[in-house]
């Protein structure tokens, strides 16, 4: 049975409908503890599907879902969010549209604590002040376009019920989710001779609180049991039963979504699926947006891991970055400098801040911040390069977070695969994700963004490179330094210079506020250490090796992220993006990226970068 779908301003009747959500946060350790105490009580061996981490684990998809809704339809009532004495630390309670539902508030104190997501479905029509319609979500499911009230419901305001393809057939399920299903539909055709034998579509489903009050009192003596059990078990009644029941009884209509006639229309008319579930993992991310499906599931299985659920956090958040207004406003504040010598279109917003290096010394104004303000080393620009903004940022920001780019070298925080431009476009920074809310998201779970490692391919180590195009003594002296100042960083020191052949270059990054004060205290002493020995020397060479510590920063750089990733650093690598205005050089470098992507392919010649988002 298909039914219209219309857009946000298409409603079927002046009726409310509220949504009910289940969450809970699985990084909680005092839900940790009751969860491993009920297992240590039950005695037996439980279905990983019913205790493993991916069901509970937590990744803000509740966050991204409720950006949905307000996106999508927000024509939605209320919002319940069932928990077990928990709230998401980023939601915003005030919000009258938000109401918080403890477990205890609708199951019987002696089954609490649960950990079983049928027992609280059988409950959830016992949630106070509920709607009579209401759609019912787990926190990883998302509405991907506009959809009304009539996507939901029927003209007599009845639930229109969606199922994939996949036939309920007479067997055993192994599979405890199968297994479940095929009883809840069982129990119903067993009473009532008929209703529909498929499974579920595991996304946002329609009900009425008056028909699950119904369903409930038919089979209470199975939902009483089904609510005792802490975990799921193959006898604990599934929610579909609600569904089962309705169609029996002629109160709701159904559709199956997602079979080979919906894939083709989708494809020939170039119109969105219905409803979508994939089981978690990043290669299937990218099939959602070509689709751009009503509703999308994205369930974290036994298969899934932590490279898909980072992979996940970032596709929703490039295509939900507005923030809703369930949402506190706790991001936090962070100064990216830019560095700037000459003339350029200047890249601004709220957290790029163009600063002009060298100012001390220089004859032009750009007229935007200068790195000779304040406590700062701008008249040793032509020595340690864009390190001039470095230490201002160090000595007089206090941003939480704070960063380095160049105006011709920018990071990529969307991770695409465009590596040159001519020109940058005005919106450049909308591009490349470099806003507010996309850089608090990626710092939510890292310490530190840097530009991929770069491969030294032909010398062995950052040791014998340095030898071909510096003065070695100066990398020997600084190595000496290090073990009489640090000497637990020295071993470090020594290995990633001597032995390695990757490091992180342009000194480009963004890190928490602790790690850059650490990091520049560390860095300077041992610069200004060197400067006090050599400068001299320094005085009678050319003017491109007049630049000795910005090089060897970069190398320090490197040693430093090392040794801090022993110590629980947390790292995220990006693509940088370059500009070169020279038509011809910018001409050969796509056709030498072209070229290179070929022979990369074919393992001719090994990658420059080490990398994960293309050439």
């Amino acid at each position: 049975m298909v039914v219209g779908i219309g857009n946000s301003c298409d409603i079927v009747k002046d009726f409310p409908v509220d949504i009910v959500y289940l969450w809970c946060d699985s990084h909680d350790k005092k839900w940790c503890e009751k969860k491993n105490n009920e297992l240590k009580k039950y005695g037996k061996s439980l279905d990983k599907d019913s205790t493993g981490e991916c069901r509970f684990i937590e990744n803000d998809e509740l966050k991204y879902s409720l950006r949905s809704l307000e996106k999508y339809a927000p024509w939605i009532n209320n919002i319940f969010i069932v928990t077990d004495n928990q709230i998401p630390s980023w939601l915003d309670t005030s919000n009258p549209k938000i109401h918080i539902i403890d477990h205890k508030d609708i199951l019987p104190t002696d089954n609490l604590p649960t950990f079983n997501a049928s027992a609280i479905e059988s409950a959830i029509h016992k949630i106070p002040n509920l709607s009579e319609h209401f759609l019912f979500a787990n926190d990883d499911m998302f509405f991907g376009n506009f959809v009304s009230k009539k996507f939901f419901f029927n003209e007599d305001g009845l639930p229109i019920f969606r199922f994939s393809n996949r036939r309920i057939i007479n067997k055993v399920y192994k599979h405890l989710y199968g297994y479940m299903i095929s009883h809840a539909y069982k129990l119903v055709k067993k009473k009532y001779g008929k209703s529909v034998p498929y499974f579920p579509h595991h996304n946002i489903d329609a009900y009425r609180k008056s028909d699950i009050e119904k369903c409930y009192m038919e089979y209470k003596e199975g939902f009483e049991n089904t609510a005792k059990q802490k975990f799921r078990e193959k006898d604990c009644i599934q929610r579909s039963i609600y569904e089962y029941y309705s169609l029996a009884n002629s109160l709701g209509e159904y559709k199956i979504v997602n079979n080979f006639s919906a894939k083709l229309n989708s494809l020939i008319n170039k119109k969105p699926l219905d409803s979508i579930m994939f089981e978690l993992k990043k290669e299937k991310l990218e099939y959602i947006k070509k689709i751009k499906p009503y509703l999308f599931c994205l369930n974290d299985g036994l298969k899934t891991d932590n490279d898909d659920r980072i992979a996940m956090k970032m596709f929703l958040e490039q295509a939900f970055p507005e923030p809703s207004t369930f949402e506190k406003d706790n991001l936090k504040n962070a100064d990216i400098l830019i560095c700037y010598h000459k003339e350029f279109n200047l890249i601004q917003n709220e957290i790029l801040k163009p600063i002009q290096v060298g100012a001390e010394i220089s004859n032009i104004d750009l007229g935007v911040l200068k790195d000779n303000s304040d406590d700062n080393i701008s008249a040793k620009n032509k020595y340690y390069s864009e390190l001039t903004a470095l230490y201002w940022l160090w000595k007089n920001s206090d941003a939480s977070y704070k960063g380095l780019m160049h105006y011709r070298r920018l990071f990529d925080l969307g991770c695409g695969e465009k590596r040159w431009y001519h020109k940058f476009p005005e919106n450049i920074e909308d591009k490349l994700f470099l806003n507010k809310e996309y850089l608090n998201f990626l710092l939510s779970d890292y310490d530190i963004i840097l530009p991929m490692k770069r491969v030294i391919s032909k010398s062995k180590s950052i040791y014998e490179y340095y030898k071909k195009k510096h003065y070695i003594n100066d990398l020997d002296r600084v190595l000496e330094i290090i073990k009489s100042k640090t000497p637990e960083i020295y071993p470090v020191a020594e290995d990633i210079i001597k032995n390695k052949n990757e490091m992180y270059l342009y000194n480009m990054f963004v890190s928490t506020k602790e790690f850059l004060n650490d990091y520049a205290s560390w860095l300077f002493d041992i610069l200004f250490t060197l400067e006090a020995e050599i400068q001299s020397d320094i005085e009678n060479r050319d003017l491109y090796q007049q630049r000795v510590y910005g090089f060897l920063s970069e190398r320090l750089f490197t040693v430093y992220v090392e040794y801090r990733k022993n110590k629980g650093l947390k790292v995220k690598e990006v693509p940088v993006v370059y500009c070169e205005l020279n038509k011809k050089r910018y001409d050969i470098f796509q056709l030498r990226t072209k070229i290179y992507k070929i022979i990369t392919k074919f393992g001719i010649r090994k990658k420059h970068w080490k990398e994960q988002y293309g050439v």
